[in-house]
């Protein structure tokens, strides 16, 4: 027999108070709360509504309503980006890498994870299918992000410039070095250089200032002056420009780095 969807006065409160909250996302603290009912008591109740198709559980003590208006649905999940957002609470946070390429409209490839940036450590969970990595940065590192508006949603997310940093610190979250270089490329028009700079210095780094004074260079990023300070700055040695790869390949002197890709690799990735 076909669960019945009809609320009860308590979850009736509970969905009327989350549509007034603007929420539909929400953990057993918030329903009780709602629904006027202890913490055990709102956690018995929805799990009889997730039973009956009113909510989705979305990990243990996190659920997601069902809209009325998906009709005889009986499971919904949110954007994958509101579900960390709710789920996350008052922790420091910013999404970032490849979750921030695709927000930007920079990513070229489809990426089905989500990558959070915090000065908490915490472990990478699944929510509703997503697997969630946490990129740990200490507090001096925490910084280039924004309030954004997606859709009907509002995210915190890193800032172009940052996300593009963050490409370079680690390329392997945002799909590689070539994905980075084509978010580089496509950013152009939408950035700002000296910002890009400085938080390349800021980072404190000296791999992620050669990669990025490199990317700026080949796609014409800033002028040559600028950069050629940046270079002339760099202390000696050399660094893989892909962290991911094996150091083989010709040697850039300019920005200490082992071209393991080469210049050509990368032109003809955003000639496409």
């Amino acid at each position: 027999m076909k669960a019945t969807k009809t609320l009860g006065p308590r979850t009736s409160r509970l969905f009327s108070g989350l549509h007034d909250q603007g929420r539909t996302v929400f953990d057993i603290a918030k329903a009780a709360a709602l629904m006027g009912v202890s913490t055990p008591e709102a956690a018995g109740i929805l799990h009889a509504a997730a039973k009956r198709g009113l909510v989705t559980p979305v990990k243990r003590g996190l659920y997601n309503l069902v809209p009325f208006e998906l009709g005889s649905a009986t499971f919904h999940l949110e954007d994958r980006y509101v579900l960390v957002r709710e789920s996350l609470g008052n922790m420091p946070y910013f999404l970032s890498h490849a979750s921030a390429l695709d927000i930007h409209q920079l990513a070229t490839q489809p990426n089905f994870n989500v990558y959070v940036t915090s000065t908490r450590r915490r472990k990478n969970i699944n929510l509703g299918g997503a697997m969630t990595h946490f990129v740990w940065a200490p507090p001096a590192r925490f910084f280039g992000y924004q309030t954004m508006k997606v859709g009907n949603v509002r995210l915190v997310v890193s800032d172009i410039e940052r996300t593009l940093i963050d490409g370079v610190a680690h390329p392997a979250y945002c799909g590689g070095l070539i994905e980075v270089a084509k978010a580089f490329f496509m950013a152009k028009p939408r950035l700002d250089k000296l910002q890009l700079i400085k938080y390349a210095q800021a980072f404190q780094k000296w791999a992620v200032v050669r990669r990025t004074g490199f990317l700026m260079e080949l796609f014409n990023c800033a002028d040559k002056g600028t950069l050629n300070d940046i270079a002339r700055s760099l202390p000696a040695g050399y660094v893989r420009l892909d962290p991911d790869f094996t150091a083989d390949g010709a040697r850039d002197k300019k920005w200490g780095l082992v071209l393991n890709v080469t210049r050509e690799e990368l032109e003809q990735a955003v000639s496409h």
